[in-house]
């Protein structure tokens, strides 16, 4: 990393900043260029390591590339603010940014992909207001996980 100060290492503030991040992008080998898929996600720490889940639909381009065992490459970033010295004429932007790599694999259990599917709806929903989704829809619906192999977060504030 160029910027060393900016590094952020302590795993529980990698956490938040990840918590923090709306989205995540995913990117994927193809022959003629990157596919990249923008997705909501979960994330959960256990022992030290970092595992995201995402879902979708039963079909559709993305299966092409979630495969098990597909390494890819994912981005995601938060707190995005704009920094002006009008005076100057100079601005900057504060942001937190992960970027990492990790190898995806299908979560097929029912209870395993209804664990997944929490995850997913413990990051969006507001906890004070308990919503339960239709298990119905679980057979449904695709669920992978990503497991972190590496990664790299900083941050300016």
């Amino acid at each position: 990393m160029r910027r060393a100060n900016r590094e952020v290492k302590d795993i529980n503030e990698i956490l938040r900043i990840m918590k923090d991040c709306d989205d995540v992008v995913l990117a994927f080998n193809d022959e003629v260029s990157p596919y990249i898929l923008v997705v909501n996600f979960g994330v959960r720490e256990e022992g030290g390591e970092i595992t995201l889940y995402i879902h979708g639909a039963m079909d559709g381009r993305k299966y092409d590339f979630l495969k098990d065992g597909a390494t890819l490459s994912f981005q995601m970033s938060a707190n995005h603010k704009l920094i002006m010295d009008k005076e100057r004429g100079y601005c900057t932007m504060n942001y937190e940014s992960v970027i990492g790599r990790g190898t995806v694999y299908e979560v097929l259990e029912y209870d395993d992909k209804e664990d997944a599917l929490e995850v997913l709806v413990q990051k969006y929903h507001i906890p004070s207001e308990k919503f339960v989704y239709a298990r119905a829809a679980i057979p449904r619906t695709r669920v992978f996980k990503i497991c972190v192999k590496e990664l790299t977060c900083k941050a300016k504030a």
